[in-house]
């Protein structure tokens, strides 16, 4: 059997993640009514309030269903789509178990031109295609016996991210007029890489490195998806791809020489792809008259953005940098590009940033603290002069905020929960707003400004016919179009003067900046980039243009004086880019029409229950599930979690004869109330001795497989709070937990036997032994919390941040006193030497008031006391002993020690190797207590140990997940020995594929 399938099913086995063992985006309200909406191909589930909407959403989809399939030749079965319209988050997503789309309806200030539900359900509907494709032969068959989680499990080792995401972007591309296939600043990333650096390896560019840059899964799979088709046909995914996948247990010997060699070698054709584009883009570059320009940021080795700029009256540049190795922040520049941190937001989208009187004004998501898909946009300004930061207004919806000159009003975008769209116009100091205006009922507005004299206001604005650049005219009270409606990209207008407009627009087939004249309406292309330019604005003492130009090591701020002559008039401006997405739109048998969808009729909308639909039996295995303790045994197991992601079921059954004191499992959780609750069964009943009972002088007593019941019940509350606020992530959970043991039925045969001779005979009559039952509760309280800095993705670990845990457990309702303990931690983040180096403190503190006494008739010496287990590990290396007293002290300096980027093709692709030095020392107290005096000696030891670990980061097989394989060797100070330990983890918290 291929060893991939042996991977398959393990991976199906342990995706389930304990306590979140399924994907879920979060909780929305208690308080909200929930409506459905159902149809042949679909169940939409939505708040009461968001009916109008959801009846347009439905009837999109519906249309999508009609078209969406068709390339791959599949038309999918009923799926569930859940809508989130009380955050302000936009996004979209398709899980398979449970399988379900979920949307996230307000548009953000990055999409393309096209409506943004359009967008969604156009992309999400082309992922449920994909997967329900792969319904089929043996995965169907293991879907009998796994459930839904099967073809998740398939998915993720047999079809590529980049193929899932890249084609649902070939789709928005070739079923519409508009998606980002079509838009330039989409393949910039990819195209400077193989331009500038080099063609990296296949596993390399599938999954990443933190050395070098690389495009993500959208960008690269969209052009070997596209180009892909161009090259060998509509029906190279549909029938090659798909063949492969579907026959994944076939061993491929034993498959004809015809059908080996119709299969889609991904690696070949990501080269054969790749060597394609570059001669594309090689013919584009040669058509282009680059712009001269002067740097004012220097191109750094590593890979950083400085977008946005502004220009301050003293010459200085604020922009917003960002990057792999950077926390998104501000920055003031100087004039020979030096730049200082003025200021880290928190969770900001991709919208510029205003400045003015000294102010910088922006938009920062803010999550609900209890509900994770209720969040907000709410405008904060940064004043320079005090560095205090101010909210604008709190619970609001506003996007791309532009303050005045004076620093007294903003202009921002609003969007309503029911996805309705305004320009307002707001008090900065009372957060009132002022004035609110439409250009029409329906259209979406992007990224508005304050004219020179701020008499009037420029936007983008999205209607049915594409986007177009508009300007409100306060004087006059009335809208003006600027430009005509277009399906390509335009983005960031800007005032130049009181008379012109600066833009950036994809009309040559490559980002640049433009320009347009308020009064007679034409377009000029100002600038001529190799890869693109954004985000400009004028500079008037120095008559040039500052803007974002962009180049392999990412965005540069540069300036270019330009003279009348340089400038193109659109009407001239030709697109030399390969048109790649007019090819695939081709190829297409049909295309979506969207334009009759608000005449069709209404669906009947009916009440949806919670309670009524609280289970939602997805997957089972024929493995069992230790929910505690994160293990697998041989036994059975399901698994339920509802529409909502409020109630999470687990039901098991260890057919393990070894370890039966959990044979039938129940645990149940709902996150649906304003406290979490959770709760856990477990039932069974275990051998306790097999042979020898007990010895009397030369007889021994045979016990007859005597077993014990055991049932086992915890309850636990627990508030989980979100306070995360800046560049702070801040958590705090309260929990209180009840745990009780019950052990009976203990009942023992007992047999007297005796030496005669060389033989053994009974000696009497048989007789039962018995035990009384056993009773065991504790209650126990703690108290989670912690305040994080933000990190990058090339930090191995926090640089910042304090994490705090105390907890507290007792026998207080009955049964036996095994005592108390109270432990409490205290974890403290610090920068390292180096970037990306932390160092890790941890405090370990636990306190053990010994319980009753129970009798141990194998020691004389000592009196014997109940005591709760340890919350806490002795030093690295060290076992755990019995303590009274424990206090432990681990330093850790935690770093990457190499970002090799090594692939062993198609079985092993090293991607980083992490190294922890560390210092632990533990101090034990024990107790001992002696029978004849009852007097007690305290015993006092100490731990010490040094060591290292080291942790490399790999995919192996080319599996999705990352697998962490490392090595700890530890220095046991005290003992004067060695310790050596493996080390090995896994990262799956669920599978999702989205926007």
């Amino acid at each position: 059997m291929q060893l991939k399938l042996i991977l398959a099913i393990i991976f199906i086995s342990i995706s389930i993640s304990v306590k979140s063992q399924y994907y879920t985006s979060g909780e929305d309200p208690h308080s909200l009514k929930w409506n459905q909406i159902e149809t042949p191909n679909f169940k939409l589930v939505f708040p009461e309030a968001y009916s109008e909407k959801a009846q347009y959403i439905v009837k999109l989809l519906e249309e999508v269903y009609q078209q969406g399939g068709r390339s791959l030749n599949h038309s999918p079965k009923k799926i569930r789509v859940l809508i989130h319209p009380e955050t302000s988050y936009s996004n979209g997503f398709v899980t398979w178990a449970p399988k379900r789309i979920e949307l996230f309806p307000t548009p953000n200030q990055s999409i393309y031109s096209q409506e943004w539900l359009q967008q969604l359900t156009v992309h999400e509907f082309r992922h449920v295609v994909q997967i329900d494709k792969l319904n089929k032969g043996f995965t169907k068959l293991l879907s009998y016996v796994l459930g839904e989680q099967a073809v998740g499990g398939i998915l993720g080792l047999y079809l590529p991210m980049w193929f899932l995401e890249g084609d649902a972007v070939v789709a928005e591309t070739s079923l519409t007029q508009t998606g980002r296939g079509r838009s330039p600043w989409f393949e910039q990333r990819l195209r400077a890489q193989v331009m500038e650096q080099k063609t990296y390896s296949y596993d390399k560019a599938y999954f990443g490195s933190y050395r070098d840059f690389t495009p993500n899964y959208y960008e690269l799979g969209y052009q070997l998806v596209a180009k892909g088709r161009e090259m060998y046909g509509l029906e190279l995914w549909n029938q090659r791809f798909y063949d492969l996948v579907s026959n994944t247990l076939i061993l491929h010997p034993f498959l004809s020489k015809e059908k080996r060699k119709s299969y889609v070698n991904k690696t070949k054709l990501y080269h054969d792809v790749l060597s394609e584009l570059h001669k594309d883009w090689l013919k584009q570059d040669s058509s282009i008259h680059k712009t001269p320009y002067v740097e004012i940021t220097q191109r750094d080795r590593d890979y950083v953005n400085f977008k946005y700029p502004v220009l301050r009256s003293d010459g200085k540049i604020i922009a917003e940098l960002s990057g792999p190795g950077e926390i998104t922040q501000f920055v003031l520049i100087d004039s020979v590009g030096n730049y200082k941190r003025l200021y880290t937001p928190g969770n900001i989208n991709d919208e510029p940033f205003s400045y003015n009187n000294n102010t910088l004004c922006w938009a920062e998501y803010i999550s609900d603290k209890r509900w994770e898909n209720r969040g907000w946009s709410v405008i904060k300004c940064l004043d320079l002069n005090t560095s205090e930061v101010s909210v604008v207004k709190n619970k609001t919806r506003y996007f791309s905020p532009y303050i005045s000159e004076d620093g007294s009003k903003i202009v921002a975008v609003k969007a309503s929960k029911d996805n309705k769209y305004a320009l307002v116009v707001i008090d900065r100091i009372s957060g009132e707003e002022l004035d609110e205006f439409n250009y029409d009922a329906t259209s979406y507005y992007f990224t508005p400004s304050w004219s020179p004299n701020e008499d009037k206001i420029v936007c983008i604005c999205l209607t049915d016919k594409g986007k177009k650049i508009i300007v409100y005219n306060f004087t006059k009270g009335h809208w003006s179009d600027v430009t005509e409606s277009t399906y390509d990209d335009i983005s960031l207008p800007k005032w130049k003067d009181d008379h012109t407009i600066l833009f950036s627009a994809g009309y040559s087939g490559i980002e640049d900046i433009y320009s347009v004249n308020v009064e007679s309406k034409q377009v000029q292309q100002i600038t001529q980039s190799q890869y693109g330019a954004t985000g400009a604005i004028f500079d008037p003492i120095s008559y040039s243009y500052i803007y974002s130009r962009y180049s392999s090591n990412g965005f540069q701020i540069v300036k270019s004086s330009l003279s009348d002559e340089a400038v193109i008039p659109l009407k001239q401006v030709k697109n030399h880019s390969n048109q790649l997405y007019q090819i695939i739109a081709d190829q297409e048998p049909g295309k979506l029409d969207f334009s009759k969808v608000d005449t069709l009729a209404k669906y009947p909308v009916t009440r949806y229950s919670k309670l009524k639909n609280l289970f939602n039996v997805h997957s089972w295995a024929p493995v069992n599930l230790n929910v505690d303790d994160q293990m697998l045994g041989p036994g059975v197991s399901a698994f339920s979690q509802n529409l909502l992601g409020t109630a999470i079921t687990l039901i098991g059954y260890n057919a393990d004869s070894q370890n039966s004191l959990e044979k039938f499992h129940f645990n149940f959780q709902y996150r649906g109330f304003y406290p979490v609750i959770e709760l856990d069964l477990k039932q069974g009943n275990e051998r306790v001795s097999d042979g020898i009972y007990s010895f009397d002088s030369d007889t021994a007593y045979v016990s007859q497989n005597p077993k014990q019941n055991q049932t086992e019940v915890e309850v636990g509350i627990n508030i989980p709070l979100n306070f995360t606020r800046n560049k702070f992530y801040r958590y705090l959970q309260p929990s209180v937990n009840y745990n009780l043991i019950h052990r009976s039925g203990y009942k023992a045969l007992g047999i007297p036997l005796t030496r005669s001779g060389n033989e053994v005979v009974q000696n009497g009559e048989p007789r039962y032994y018995y035990r009384d039952d056993f009773n065991y509760s504790t209650l126990e309280y703690s108290l989670y919390l912690h305040n994080l800095l933000k990190s990058s993705s090339r930090d191995v670990t926090y640089r910042w941040g304090q994490v705090f845990e105390i907890n507290y457990q007792s026998t207080p309702l009955g049964g036996i006193d095994v005592g108390e303990i109270l432990g409490a931690r205290a974890r403290f983040y610090f920068p390292g030497l180096l970037k990306h180096h932390s160092v890790r403190i941890d405090n370990e503190f636990q306190y053990k008031w010994k319980g009753e006494e129970y009798q141990n008739n194998n020691d004389d010496t000592y009196r014997h006391f109940y005591r709760f287990g340890n919350y806490f590990n002795y030093a690295r290396g060290y076992i755990n002993y019995t303590n009274d007293e424990l206090y432990s002290l681990k330093t850790n300096y935690i770093f990457p020690l190499w970002n090799p980027d090594l692939s062993l093709p198609g079985v092993l692709y090293l991607k980083r190797i992490t190294s922890t030095f560390f210092f632990d020392y533990s101090r034990s107290t024990l107790n001992y207590y002696y029978k004849d005096s009852n007097q007690k000696t305290k015993v006092i030891n100490d731990f010490k140990s040094v060591g290292a670990e080291f942790l490399c980061e790999v995919h192996a097989f080319r599996f999705l997940f990352p697998i962490n394989v490392g090595y700890r060797y530890s220095r046991l100070l005290d003992f004067n020995s060695n310790y050596h330990e493996m080390l090995l983890g896994i990262n799956i918290s669920g599978f999702s594929i989205g926007k």
